[in-house]
């Protein structure tokens, strides 16, 4: 172990054991970080070598060996998630994820909010678009991991929060101009009736998406992925995951008819209008709503 430590280390041999001294402590160190995660079962050369890349202060490095500080045993953990370790995904799961929601109490603490945002930490940390590793990968053991985690569900809680900010601002800007259109005699009586219904009734129709349809809607307008990309993440073709956006959007296509046509009492006879209306706008808005731009 000590010589593809070596071999991978950016520490400078004279900072560090010699050899020997450095074997044992290696050893010492895997068997403590096995103990602490039971049943990963690495490869202790490849393990050693990941470490070796990211510790590069000398102090920090000894202090790890040592056992005086996590980020040995952390960093183990890390190479089994980034290996995708059934058993190490369930341990970051059981030990950080389900965290989240204290991270995000002081952003929101609602429960719809906070499996919204473990859900998108665990895409963002162990998938990644070919060619790429996931960003658990830039987890280095110079702090806690615990501590790195809440920082990156801090990152998406108020990334999210903003996107909401910017998602009401258009969907209210959508109705606007929407409803600012001539609408034709039959229901232009009905114009100032409709702006309010109809953002209601959008609202209440994206709700209503599960949330991989939420996610996806979110991965393909606001984080611009392409439907390539997508599909990677999902390990299905391309053409599924257009099949799911698709479905998503006549999903909220129809809720938001049936809402809009029970908010405004109207009989049978207009629904098939209002229906045209809300098919013609709904894609309308949801590119404001869900873009880069909304």
């Amino acid at each position: 172990m000590a010589s593809a430590f070596l071999a991978a280390s950016g520490c400078a041999p004279a900072s560090l054991p010699e050899p020997a001294r450095l074997e044992v402590l290696l050893a010492t160190a895997v068997e403590r970080a096995g103990s602490r995660w039971p049943g990963l079962g690495m490869e202790p050369r490849a393990f050693v070598a990941f470490v070796a890349e990211r510790l590069t202060s000398p102090a920090a490095l000894l202090a790890a060996l040592a056992g005086d500080s996590p980020a040995f045993s952390e960093l183990y953990l890390t190479f089994g998630c980034l290996r995708h370790q059934r058993a190490a995904l369930q341990f970051f799961e059981d030990d950080y994820l389900r965290e989240v929601g204290a991270f995000v109490s002081g952003v929101d603490r609602s429960p719809a909010f906070v499996a919204e945002v473990r859900q998108l930490l665990r895409e963002r940390l162990f998938t990644a678009e070919p060619g790429s590793e996931p960003k658990i990968a830039e987890f280095t053991g110079s702090g806690a991991l615990g501590g790195w985690v809440r920082v990156a569900a801090l990152r998406i809680a108020l990334n999210l929060k903003r996107s909401e900010a910017r998602a009401d601002a258009a969907v209210q800007d959508s109705v606007e101009t929407a409803f600012g259109e001539q609408l034709g005699p039959e229901l232009e009586h009905l114009r100032s009736r409709y702006r309010e219904a109809f953002t209601e009734a959008v609202r209440a129709a994206l709700g209503q998406l599960s949330d991989r349809d939420r996610t996806l809607m979110r991965l393909y307008h606001v984080e611009a992925l392409a439907l390539e990309a997508i599909a990677a993440l999902y390990r299905v073709h391309m053409s599924t995951v257009s099949r799911w956006l698709s479905r998503a959007r006549e999903q909220v296509a129809e809720t938001t008819t049936r809402q809009l046509c029970e908010r405004l009492g109207v009989g049978a006879s207009s629904v098939d209008s209002i229906a045209a209306l809300v098919v013609s706008q709904v894609d309308l808005s949801l590119t404001r709503l869900l873009g880069p731009g909304g």
